[in-house]
């Protein structure tokens, strides 16, 4: 289910011209670079404005916002926004939809030390701890 949701978060096969059939599409996808278009897609997901993304990219907000929808990013980009990518898609799957997801999102969490799981984002270990947390949650270890 995760890489489907994946696919969808990303704007499917319009924006990505191909179909996620497994993990080794997602290394293709990194080192063939996504577009700027798949990201937006990332950020309408998380309910982020697009300068928002940019903050979470190894990318500075003025040259993401200089880029044509059209132009592929960098493998280090690409790959910060296919981790993003999956975290929301278990996301979704764990909370049962967009809504329920962005909200926990953006609250603080007490399993996180009272930090708001978006701000630790920025870094793949961040994504790694809320992804732990996420799974905890999935297993009704945490809510």
């Amino acid at each position: 289910m995760e890489l489907t949701g994946v696919e969808e978060i990303l704007g499917r096969r319009k924006v990505l011209r191909k179909k996620i059939r497994d993990e080794m599409d997602l290394i293709d996808l990194i080192e063939q670079g996504l577009t700027k278009e798949s990201a937006i897609h990332l950020a309408k997901a998380l309910s982020i404005t697009n300068k928002r993304l940019a903050e979470l990219l190894p990318i500075s907000r003025r040259t993401f916002e200089s880029y044509h929808s059209k132009k592929h990013l960098d493998r280090a980009a690409s790959q910060q926004i296919i981790s993003l990518a999956r975290l929301t898609a278990e996301g979704f799957e764990v909370f049962g939809g967009q809504d329920r997801f962005v909200e926990w999102m953006n609250a603080p969490c007490t399993a996180l030390g009272e930090r708001v799981p978006i701000s630790l984002i920025t870094t793949q270990i961040g994504i790694d701890i809320v992804r732990d947390e996420l799974g905890r949650i999935g297993h009704g270890v945490y809510y």
